[in-house]
């Protein structure tokens, strides 16, 4: 290494730094200014100091800052807080910060390292157990017996004497102890004591006391949540892996490609089966031949700039993947260019491994064909041996494990209830896309960029989105083919559509008045821009079948969810909890289901349309949100990071049979320039989903 080189190394672990963790699995080392009173500045937007990919952490999440020789931390009140040892910080509150100490930001870790030259020791990093968990529990073996102490040298000490009045306290006091084992042993302090005893509790750290003003116990809708029993099978996780596509291709650095080695790519799904999570890493991958030569994933050796120009984009390490919850994984192998009768193998910490057959490949003739030599000339060009051979014995391949007949099986969601389009709005770090998910298939294919919030028309032939596009800012609608787009409202502040149940009219929320009041606003569904006519205060407006409206009340409409009219006539109150929003009416128009965070946490509740028989439907610590009905009202779809990544979710109307219908291919939450122009941009919060048939 040449001089200046090692100099650089060493100045680096010379300094203070931040270890950082992020939930992916990458861990990187943030430097630490010296100067006194420097501040970080930590969160999701790009203009911190210390930039997190953790989706569950806040624009702007916390700040440290130096004292002389010590760091503090404080939390710029986040939604899912930052925690020292497991308890939340106040917000706004500087906390002192030890060496080593991990602060938790949602999902990602943040440990202080001092420098080299003030740590009385230095971490030696334990090396990773690559061994296969054994289903076999290790032979208890018993401790060997504790060294026998060194012999000590017994200190003269003046001898005291003890004076009869001691001795004769030293007789009270045990006769007092005879007198009190007496009376237990009697039953006189056991049993019914105890019993009424109340046991201690401990809160979990963000839990709150739930008695809050948006806690369930302090709404008076109906008896409130049904609790889920607990399942009476074994608690299992169970890993289905599906092989999507393999290729091989060439090794090309700099101009010429390697002749002697090539890439095997490989797209898996995985999903989880069982009903407790499991954890999934890429490098739980490997592969190997018939006769036992394994290969390693390689990609943990490739730049990720490389991969992603390979297309290998799906890399998760330490993710865990919930029951219901499937997930894409992108695999790379390297091996010599040869004939190969392969199998995939996934080898998770405390589970069976899984076996999938990829079948012989022929590299040599993979490579010859993406090269343009035709498959037919090729073979013709092999030359087949005449000689007749013994042939050998097929190695059958191990199966994938099945569901165990006695784990629980969660309720499904009827097979009816699974078809049809849901159209959503994908955030790819700086502005929104409007992709079409195909229910049955779980692919989803582009529809529009720099739009979101879409809303299907009633027979589904038209869409209705905003547009953040310059060029057609606004409310637009069109065809779901993409023709005949119309901006029926140009102002960037116009938002959130909904179509009136004949599809004649638009009713939208707007902040383009002076006050910044939030209105809702009716227009034309084929108008072009057209000023429209306001009907009132309110956000979130949201029309079912039945013409009824249902909306988040603002100013003179109060806190809380809203029915009325599609006039805004015949107003009545549903709920009166001011998170309550992104109501959506079920096809029969008798419940209202809708995001909320009475509970410090996005989850799912829903309500009859008079705000009886309320009801948690998700409990999940991930963000659960902006939900729609089926169009035949048999299931629920909503989005949510559960393990760590956004994707769409469905479900049964009770909360029941949870299960991921595809992978979003960004976030579910942005803010299209800035976090700061909040009239037209406040997250995922304002953002729609719409199923239609």
């Amino acid at each position: 290494m040449p001089e200046e080189s090692s100099k650089s190394v060493q100045g680096d672990a010379a300094k203070d730094h931040f270890s950082v963790r992020h939930p992916e699995g990458k861990s990187e080392k943030f430097p630490l200014p010296e100067g006194e009173g420097a501040i970080i500045k930590v969160g999701r937007e790009l203009d911190n100091d210390l930039v997190l990919t953790d989706p569950r952490s806040s624009r702007h999440h916390a700040e440290f800052r130096r004292t002389g020789n010590i760091w503090e931390v404080r939390d710029l009140d986040s939604a899912n807080g930052t925690f020292i040892n497991n308890e939340r910080l106040e917000p706004d509150i500087w906390t002192k910060i030890t060496p080593r100490q991990t602060v938790t930001i949602a999902e990602t870790r943040i440990m202080w390292e001092q420098n080299l030259a003030a740590q009385s020791t230095v971490e030696m990093k334990r090396p990773r157990d690559m061994t296969v968990p054994s289903a076999v529990p290790p032979p208890v073996v018993a401790p060997s017996p504790a060294p026998a102490a060194a012999p000590v040298q017994e200190e003269k000490r003046p001898q005291t004497i003890i004076t009869p009045w001691a001795i004769g306290i030293g007789l009270v006091v045990l006769l007092l102890i005879i007198a009190g084992l007496v009376l237990m042993l009697s039953g006189g302090g056991s049993g019914d004591d105890l019993a009424n005893q109340q046991p201690v509790t401990f809160q979990t750290p963000g839990a709150g006391d739930g008695r809050g003003e948006g806690s369930l116990e302090g709404q008076s809708l109906g008896s409130g949540p049904t609790s889920t029993p607990t399942p009476s099978g074994p608690q299992l996780a169970i890993p289905v892996l599906e092989i999507v596509s393999s290729q091989v291709s060439p090794i090309i650095f700099g101009a010429s490609p390697n002749t002697t080695e090539a890439y095997i790519f490989i797209d898996v799904r995985a999903r989880n089966a069982g009903n407790i999570p499991f954890e999934f890493s890429i490098s739980n991958f490997s592969m190997r031949t018939r006769d036992g030569l394994t290969f390693s994933e390689a990609g943990s050796s490739i730049s990720e700039n490389y991969l992603r120009q390979l297309g290998a984009i799906d890399r998760f390490e330490d993710l865990s993947l919930t029951p219901g919850g499937s997930v894409p994984g992108s695999l790379v192998f390297q091996l010599e260019i040869g004939t190969y009768d392969l199998e995939l193998v996934f080898e998770a910490p405390n589970l069976d491994p899984v076996y999938l057959s990829l079948g012989t490949i022929n590299m040599d003739r993979d490579l010859k064909i993406a090269a343009g030599t035709p498959a037919a000339v090729y073979d013709e060009a092999v030359v087949v041996p005449t000689t007749e051979t013994e042939p050998t014995a097929t190695v059958a391949p191990t199966p994938t494990p099945t569901r165990p007949a006695l784990i629980p099986a969660p309720a499904q969601v009827s097979r009816s209830a699974l078809a049809g389009t849901i159209a959503y709005a994908s955030f790819d770090g700086e502005t929104y896309n409007i992709y079409f998910g195909d229910v049955g298939s779980g692919e989803s294919t582009f529809f529009r960029s720099q739009a979101s919030q879409p809303a299907f028309s009633p027979d589904g032939s038209r869409i209705a989105f905003h547009s953040w596009d310059d060029s057609s800012r606004g409310l637009m609608t069109m065809d779901v083919s993409g023709a005949n787009g119309i901006i029926v409202a140009n102002f960037l502040e116009d938002q959130l559509p909904t179509w009136t149940a004949d599809g004649d009219e638009i009713i939208l929320l707007s902040r383009r008045s002076g006050d910044r009041k939030s209105n809702l606003i009716k227009v034309g569904s084929r108008q072009e821009r057209t000023e429209g006519v306001i009907l009132g205060e309110g956000e979130y407006p949201t029309i079912g079948k039945t013409g009824r409206m249902v909306f988040k009340g603002w100013g003179t409409t109060a806190f809380g969810l809203r029915s009325s009219t599609d006039t805004l006539e015949d107003i009545e109150s549903i709920t009166t909890v001011d998170t309550d929003t992104a109501p959506a009416i079920s096809p029969d128009g008798e419940k209202v289901v809708f995001m909320s965070r009475r509970e410090d946490n996005w989850d799912i509740y829903v309500a009859d349309v008079d705000g009886s028989n309320l009801q948690r439907l998700t409990d999940d610590p991930a963000q659960d949100g902006i939900p729609t009905w089926s169009p035949d009202g048999n299931a629920i779809a909503f989005v949510s990071d559960r393990g760590g990544i956004w994707a769409i979710w469905v479900m049964t109307p009770d909360g029941n049979g949870k299960s991921q219908l595809f992978t979003m291919p960004g976030s579910a939450d942005g803010f299209v320039g800035g976090p700061n122009s909040t009239d037209a941009t406040r997250g995922w919060a304002e953002e729609r989903i719409s199923w239609i048939r």
